[in-house]
């Protein structure tokens, strides 16, 4: 499952889980911004363990009867890494507890611990998800010894990796390690006897086309922006009232706030992009209060909105003339074509910095930002008017 951040995945697999335990499955859901540092590149070696970090974490708070099958995993972890492996000071805390978090957040906040694991674990590969696949194929007969039933389904849904960006330097190895990861090892990632949803990032499918063949033999769920405009750039009405709709659900007198009209542009120059619609609107209710301080009666107005809009639309700035030239073109066919194979990882940067969006009504089209459209109309004039 892929998707931009923020726009409403992880709400989704809430969802999905409650679904699935009303028709009698066993579902754990877990957040990976807890296990795993989201600006470095990522290798089979740690995403296993900071996987089966997250899943051991479920356990210790919902299966408290299983502590002592994902104790043994640890202590088995624990004398592999520092004897065959020879990983020097790796002390998972076993006697007091806690291996689980203790990994987790090294593995989350400690680059050279990270690397370290990396390297030394390369030639190790095998061993360790062979260990991890013997973990779930027990932590699975367990419970379904427990409940008495041999059939029952057990599911992983495996939220918040979609939010691995490229940044500064490492930005290409990190675009390079997600593909290697989700492509090169995907056998890997699929669990005997378990069911697994990843959320995976929305450039995974540029830089590696026709990944759900590999991934389980299904294409991969998309989850796009909500259609708040049509391919020549109007604004659709129905995505547009949904917009609003999301509003009205959390605030029903919205419209003492902001206006309908003003609701609606900031719906549409959001792209249909949830958080930055939140983002919109809460310092347009910001702006709002504090001219309220000195003047109670004040209402939102159009020099106030046109002030919130332009500060996201300066984030979005500046862009490179190449990339402009580029996203142009984008914005013109509404496909994310490719100049070269070398441009593969600008593309995934676009997608990841939400540069450039993604609609579906019956096919998969792409655009850029709307508050980008302006500026590459104006780079295009000072073009024609430099030749």
């Amino acid at each position: 499952m892929t998707g931009f951040r923020g726009n409403g995945k992880s709400t989704e697999l809430k969802r999905l889980k409650k679904m699935l335990e009303d028709s009698g499955c066993h579902v754990f859901l877990v957040n990976m911004l807890d296990y795993v540092l989201m600006t470095k590149p990522l290798a089979l070696s740690d995403f296993i363990l900071s996987l089966m970090a997250a899943l051991n974490g479920q356990i210790e708070e919902h299966l408290p009867d299983l502590r002592p099958l994902s104790q043994s995993y640890w202590e088995r972890l624990q004398t592999f890494l520092t004897s065959e492996v020879e990983i020097d000071k790796i002390d998972f805390g076993l006697k007091g507890g806690g291996a689980t978090a203790k990994i987790g957040l090294k593995l989350k906040t400690d680059p050279e611990f990270k690397i370290k694991i990396q390297q030394h674990l390369e030639g190790h590969l095998t061993r360790l998800v062979e260990d991890a696949h013997n973990f779930v194929d027990d932590l699975v007969r367990q419970i379904r010894d427990q409940g008495n039933d041999p059939d029952k389904k057990i599911v992983l849904l495996v939220d918040s990796l979609e939010q691995i960006r490229g940044v500064g330097e490492d930005a290409e190895s990190i675009y390079a390690s997600v593909v290697e990861l989700f492509s090169g090892q995907a056998s890997n990632l699929c669990f005997p006897k378990l069911h697994v949803v990843y959320t995976v990032p929305p450039y995974l499918n540029v830089l590696a086309p026709n990944l759900g063949r590999i991934l389980g033999g299904n294409p991969i769920t998309r989850w796009p922006n909500i259609h708040v405009r049509k391919q020549d750039n109007t604004p659709d009405p129905y995505g547009i009232n949904l917009m609003a709709d999301i509003i009205e659900n959390r605030f029903p007198e919205w419209q003492q706030v902001i206006p309908k009209e003003t609701l609606s542009r900031l719906a549409f120059v959001s792209g249909g992009d949830l958080r930055n619609f939140f983002r919109l609107i809460r310092e347009c209710a910001i702006s709002l209060r504090n001219v309220r301080l000195s003047c109670p009666e004040a209402s939102l107005d159009d020099p106030m909105v046109n002030r919130v809009i332009r500060q996201l639309s300066n984030e979005l700035l500046p862009i490179a003339e190449e990339d402009a030239r580029w996203m142009a073109r984008i914005h013109q066919t509404k496909r994310a074509a490719l100049p070269s194979e070398k441009n593969r990882p600008s593309l995934a940067r676009f997608l990841d910095c939400n540069l450039i969006m993604n609609y579906q009504n019956g096919e998969l089209w792409y655009d850029i930002h709307p508050l980008l459209i302006a500026e590459l109309a104006r780079f295009k004039e000072n073009e024609n008017g430099q030749c």
